[in-house]
């Protein structure tokens, strides 16, 4: 019996660690560091809404064009698939949370089939609410210094 409660404990600290929803809303940017003219965050644009279960992760960017969703399974690498000035794209992602922290890694591959890591997103929540993205660009194979960005967002 003393396992069995164990067991059960140990169940309840992993539910609590992936709270279902703290990421989820309806978020609009209200800044952005350093700012970039020409910068437009893939997923996210300025405006998205984020549906978060304990297994799994959506964000569908609202504003502005073009609407794109991205659709994520804790544990497991997901594919989304997407036409970007009419050439195919697909970036495979891996998602994690612990600690109040989600991380998506993604690798993208264009039509000419060569894949590479090419971003990393960070997202946490400040203590008022605000949802902080650290989006760090991966410059091509090394040869060129990476780019990180962090976005803030309120909900709508």
């Amino acid at each position: 019996m003393a396992t069995a409660g164990t067991v059960i404990v140990a169940a309840g600290v992993i539910t609590s660690s992936q709270a279902p929803g703290s990421f989820a809303g309806h978020w609009v940017l209200t800044s952005i560091s350093p700012q970039r003219p020409s910068y437009d965050q893939f997923w996210f644009g300025t405006e998205a809404r984020v549906t978060q279960t304990e297994t799994t992760l959506v964000i569908a960017r609202v504003s502005p064009p073009p609407q794109r969703e991205a659709r994520f399974t804790f544990g497991a690498e997901a594919r989304n698939e997407y036409v970007v000035n009419g050439q195919k794209l697909m970036r495979d992602s891996r998602v994690t949370l612990s600690r109040g922290t989600l991380l998506i890694s993604t690798d993208t591959t264009p039509s000419d089939g060569e894949r590479w890591l090419s971003n990393i997103l960070r997202w946490s929540l400040d203590p008022d609410g605000t949802l902080v993205v650290g989006d760090t660009e991966i410059c091509g194979k090394g040869e060129c210094p990476s780019v990180v960005t962090t976005l803030k967002f309120k909900r709508k």
